[in-house]
């Protein structure tokens, strides 16, 4: 017979990560509806601040599920992970700055 192959689990508990996707989408959903009401009357400034926000807080939200799934596959998925975390983080970051210079 055939031996059954044992999953390893997650120390983090799914709960948790769970969580943190949950409150990451209803923060920046809340942070994008205001930054368009405020972009409606005109205040371009903090609807860039806010925006911003809201983009750091989908990562947050999508980045622990993210790794949770990448984290037990082999190296070339975490490579990738990671390459694509950096780059999301520096088109946040200088696509703020951007709109400041």
């Amino acid at each position: 017979m055939a031996k059954k192959k044992q999953h390893r689990q997650a120390p983090v508990s799914n709960g948790l990560i769970k969580a943190c996707a949950f409150v990451g989408i209803v923060i920046s959903a809340l942070l994008f509806l205001i930054g368009a009401i405020l972009n409606w009357c005109k205040m371009g400034n903090v609807t860039n601040i806010l925006h911003f926000i809201a983009q750091l807080t989908l990562l947050v939200a999508v980045a622990f599920p993210a790794w949770d799934y990448v984290k037990y596959k082999n190296r070339t998925w975490r490579i990738i992970y990671m390459v694509s975390l950096f780059v999301y983080i520096f088109g946040v970051v200088f696509g703020f700055i951007r709109i400041y210079i």
